[in-house]
Order: C-alpha cells, then sequence, then structure tokens
C-alpha cells in the first residue's frame, strides 16, 4: 500500500518536474525521493526537488517549488501540498487513504512489506559467523551470527536472492594446535601424566572429542602411526566434531546456511597456488621484507624476505605476504582465492561480515580484489564489510568471563540455553554494530517493560488476548472492505497508522544501509506506539463502528510486529 502511493507520488511529481523543465533543456530531472517528515504536523511526506534546481533556473527554492505544485497532477490518495522552508513541498495524505493500509495489511499478511525477488534480482553472498573449527562458539559469534542471519533475511525481503556462507578455516597453524592438543588428552586418557602447554586448547570439548576418537580408533594403531599422518587424522575428526557442534549451536539460535566452505578445499584445488602464479604473472608480486610491526616496540625484529603482494598499489597501506618462510600460503592467500571464487560463482554483491577484530583485514582483501577484477566489474566484485563489536556478557551489572564447556569464554550456547533464543537473537539486534553490546543474562531474562524482547513480544500477545476476548463477546468484523475507518481520528490511533504504512519504506532503508538493527528499532516504536493507545483506549466499545475498526486496526499491528519480529528470526507469541 505505502510503496504504491509513494511511488504514485514520486511519478507524479517527476512528470510534474519534465513539463517544468521542458523549456530548460539544460537542466536535468533531479531525482525526486520522498523522505518521512520528523514532525506530524509536517505532512505525511516531503520533497527536496526544487532546491537542486534554483542555480540552473535563476529562481529561488520557494518560487520553484511553487511552480512544481502549479503544475502537479496529484493521485486522488492527497489531501494537500505546500511550500515550507527554503522550498521543501510538504503531502498531506486522506486520512482514509492512510487508514485503507490495515485493510492491505491484513489482506497481504506475512507478505506486506516485502518485495518478490524477479528472475533477475541481484544475487548476494553472504558470509558470516564464518567461526574457527577448534571449538564452540562464543558470545561474540553469537552477535555476528544474528546480525548475519537478520540482514540475509531483510536482503531476501527486498527483493534480492540471498546464500547464506560459512567459511570454515580448516587449514593453517591453528588445526595443528587443535590436533595436538586432543592427541594430548588422548594420551592422558591412556593413563600418560601429562604436562599440557599454554598453546594447548583447554576445554571440556577437547576432552570429549579425545574420548570419542579413542571409542573409534585403536590407541595402539595410532601410536604406531607416522607423527603427520596420525595429526591429520586427529585434526580431521576434531574438525569434524568441532563443526557438528557449531551447527547444533547455530541450530539452537535458528540459523542455517546453504553453504560450508572449506578452505582446505582451496589448497587440495590448487586455487590458492594458481592465484599467486596469476598475481606472478600480472607483475604485482615480488620478494622482499616487511617493515616491523607497528605500534610495538620490537628489539628482536629481523628482516626476512617473503613473497609479496603489492596491495599498496591498490589502496592498502603496507604491502601483504603471499607465502611464509617455509613456502606454504598465508592466510591471506587462501583468502584472496575464497573471494575470487565467489565472485567466479557469479554474485552481483558481496557481503562479510566479521567480527570487529578482523578490522584490518578489511582493505587488504579489497585490495586484492582490485588487482583481480576488470575496473568495468570491481565495484560488484568488492565485498562490503560489516564489522561486530564485542559483547560485554554480565549477570546482574558483574562480568561473565569463565566457561566450563570452553574453558576460557562462555559460549553461545550456554546463553542460548539459560536466556532463550529470542531473547538472544533480539538483544542482540538492539544497537549498531560498531558499538560494543552490554548483555545481562538476568535482565534478558526479566519479564517486564525494561526487556527489549519481552516488550515488543507483549504488545502482540496483548492484542491477540483482545481479539480473542471479543470474538468470546461475539464482536464480528464482517467483510474488511465493509468497515469504516475514518472513525480512527484520535492522536494514538494515528500515529499506529502512520508507523504501519512507514514499515515497507523501512525495511527498504535498513537494507540499502545494511543495518538490520533498524527492524528492531521500528518493532520498538511500534510496540510503544500501540501500548500507548491500549493505555488510552478501548477496543471493544459501545460504538459498533468503533469497535470493529480498532480490532482490524490492532490485527494489522500484530501482523506487523509478526512480520518484523520474523526479519529477526524471533517468535510472536499469542500468550505470555
Amino acid at each position: 500500500m505505502e510503496a504504491c502511493v509513494k511511488q504514485a507520488l514520486e511519478q507524479a511529481l517527476e512528470q510534474a518536474l519534465i513539463k517544468l523543465l521542458q523549456d530548460h533543456p539544460d537542466a536535468a530531472v533531479p531525482p525526486v525521493v520522498l523522505t518521512r517528515p520528523k514532525e506530524k504536523e509536517h505532512g505525511d511526506y516531503a520533497a527536496n526537488v526544487a532546491m537542486p534546481l534554483a542555480r540552473v533556473l535563476k529562481q529561488s527554492p520557494q518560487q520553484i517549488a511553487a511552480n512544481i505544485l502549479a503544475a502537479v497532477v496529484w493521485p486522488d490518495a492527497v489531501e494537500a501540498a505546500d511550500v515550507a522552508g527554503p522550498g521543501f513541498i510538504n503531502i498531506r495524505l486522506k486520512k482514509a487513504s492512510e487508514a485503507n493500509v490495515l485493510k492491505t495489511i491484513i489482506q497481504q499478511a506475512e507478505e506486506y512489506g516485502r518485495v518478490a525477488a524477479a528472475a533477475d534480482a541481484t544475487k548476494v553472498n553472504l558470509e558470516f559467523v564464518s567461526a574457527n573449527p577448534t571449538g564452540p562458539m562464543h558470545v561474540g559469534h553469537g552477535r555476528g551470527a544474528v546480525v548475519g542471519d537478520a540482514l540475509a533475511n531483510l536482503l531476501a525481503a527486498t527483493g534480492n536472492h540471498v546464500q547464506r556462507e560459512y567459511y570454515i578455516n580448516d587449514a593453517g597453524a591453528q588445526i595443528g594446535v587443535l590436533a595436538g592438543s586432543v592427541w594430548l588428552r588422548m594420551r592422558e586418557l591412556n593413563g600418560e601424566q601429562i604436562e599440557f602447554p599454554e598453546s594447548a586448547y583447554p576445554g571440556e570439548y577437547i576432552v570429549q572429542i579425545a574420548t570419542e576418537v579413542l571409542a573409534a580408533h585403536d590407541y595402539k594403531t595410532l601410536l604406531a602411526m607416522d607423527e603427520d599422518a596420525r595429526l591429520a587424522l586427529i585434526g580431521q575428526l576434531a574438525i569434524d566434531a568441532n563443526m557438528a557442534m557449531i551447527r547444533d549451536d547455530l541450530n539452537a539460535i535458528g540459523i542455517h546456511f546453504d553453504l560450508y566452505f572449506s578452505e582446505q578445499s582451496l589448497h587440495n584445488s590448487g586455487r590458492v597456488n594458481e592465484l599467486i602464479e596469476r598475481l606472478q604473472a600480472d607483475g604485482v608480486v615480488y620478494r622482499g621484507t616487511l617493515p616491523p610491526p607497528k605500534g610495538k616496540e620490537v628489539s628482536d625484529y629481523q628482516p626476512v624476505e617473503h613473497l609479496l603482494f603489492r596491495t599498496t598499489d591498490f589502496g592498502d597501506d603496507v604491502d601483504r605476504p603471499l607465502a611464509k618462510q617455509d613456502g606454504t600460503a598465508t592466510y591471506f592467500a587462501a583468502d584472496i582465492a575464497y573471494h575470487y571464487d565467489k565472485h567466479l560463482r557469479g554474485f552481483d554483491r558481496m557481503i562479510d561480515v566479521w567480527g570487529a577484530d578482523h578490522g584490518g583485514y578489511v582493505t587488504r582483501v579489497q585490495a586484492a580484489m582490485k588487482a583481480l577484477i576488470e575496473p568495468e566489474a570491481a565495484s560488484a566484485a568488492q565485498p562490503d564489510v560489516i564489522l561486530v563489536q564485542m559483547v560485554n556478557l554480565t549477570r546482574d551489572g558483574v562480568p561473565v568471563k569463565m566457561s566450563k564447556r570452553a574453558g576460557t569464554f562462555v559460549t553461545l550456547r550456554e546463553v542460548v540455553d539459560e536466556v532463550g533464543r529470542d531473547a538472544v537473537r533480539f538483544n542482540f539486534m538492539t544497537r549498531r554494530v560498531e558499538s560494543q553490546l552490554d548483555f545481562d543474562l538476568e535482565a534478558a531474562k526479566k519479564q517486564n517493560d525494561e526487556n527489549p524482547v519481552y516488550y515488543v513480544q507483549y504488545a502482540h500477545a496483548r492484542i491477540a488476548a483482545i481479539l480473542r476476548k471479543a470474538s468470546d463477546e461475539g464482536v464480528v468484523v464482517g467483510e474488511i472492505d465493509d468497515v469504516d475507518l475514518s472513525v480512527l481520528t484520535s492522536h494514538e490511533e494515528q500515529r499506529l497508522v502512520a508507523h504501519l504504512l512507514a514499515y515497507p519504506e523501512a525495511l527498504l532503508r535498513a537494507a540499502d544501509r545494511l543495518e538490520a538493527y533498524r527492524v528492531a528499532t521500528y518493532a520498538m516504536r511500534l510496540a510503544a506506539d500501540f501500548h500507548s493507545f491500549y493505555h488510552k483506549h478501548r477496543v471493544v466499545t459501545d460504538d459498533n463502528n468503533l469497535t470493529v475498526a480498532r480490532m482490524l486496526l490492532i490485527r494489522a499491528v500484530a501482523q506487523v510486529i509478526t512480520n518484523a519480529l520474523g526479519i529477526l528470526g524471533v517468535s510472536a507469541p499469542d500468550r505470555m
């Protein structure tokens, strides 16, 4: 409904501009962008199309705006339009036209606000979580997981084809440490006295993996194997066990992936070496030494020759090594190969959701893609990187830092099991990703207005209770097309209607900015508007026309709350 009205208004203004500028061939028609005024008294929409034309037409923006209004043919939904301030055009819609959105919402149900993806819609690769397969997920991984999944839902709801992808870092030194940690536990379980190095992974999960490996494989046979072969076998078994645990943890929070992509597969297929060879052939690789690390005093620094990629030619601040001293490829080389593989798979857009501690990788990966991709396709191949800040976990304000399961940090699963999936998912979406998130376990379990997810879900449950009670009392709405919505005249009712009307645009704006937290903000504001309405007005009254109109209003509110919570992966309960 709103999208149709807004589009009709934009088209009307565009036609008026074309008519106004027909005697000015040098003047381009400016893009028509309608925004929602912050103050309701300024109208339902505002357009800033006059000010960009002032210099070309040599007229004041106010005069140009007045001329536009004289030329425009508005659709029937418009009640009035006027010039305001330095040349804005404020547009007011007819109340009945606005209220008709309630009928649209009821008819479209879960489709309200959504844009169906066309066959040629943008193909988006969204990579998120990608936690190392060396242990369980911690709450920081959890925030990135929730942000990525909500963003995937949002992009899919706004007309994109989205592939959710998890990059398994199953190559590199950390896998060797994992295998060694499990092997030490296996030896301990077999009766040896073991002194564990600080580098070994702690936590009960390592003991559990060691126990499972011993149950499936003969210890003496493993002991007789070549060490590299033994650790390779144990490492793969440990990766499989940890990925099964991670998948289980993700399932507990309602997150699923279309593809789990193995880093090791890039090495096994030769794609990493092929990429290095291509960069060498392109003349952007050389042998050289790296400068000392920045921000640290390094007294024993010895320059060592590496195979370096001239990323500084493409916007990076320092050239990056593609191979280690022993000749094996660096993690960066594999990361380039992975992003280039996404490009070859035909995605129109790549989005990476990373932890904030990976911020230093952004410019180097983007520089690499500039070097690899032809200029005309380079913009599509540049990954949009979203950096998610950490979570400060507390209990009644006291930091919570340790976990028996993981040994060094609190796991995501422990938090989900304690406070519930909905509380985790919603609370993780209440702030911008650039801001650190304070998450209190006790506060997340409270059933009061200070708990954001409870506040929003309770609005939905309260509406469901009102509708049940009305049904028990014999109130019948009948055909929604016959409901007179002009009786919804109170300030609280009009605020709800305006908020519902803004939902499709709110989704589009959030998707355009890759800011899914805005959906949570929208849901909280809509819930607040409903609670304000509820405290001032009865739904079931002595006036049947008013009663059925208000029932339609709150049904629409409940539907949009359901839709918004669905984007966030949160349920909308009928009873609480």
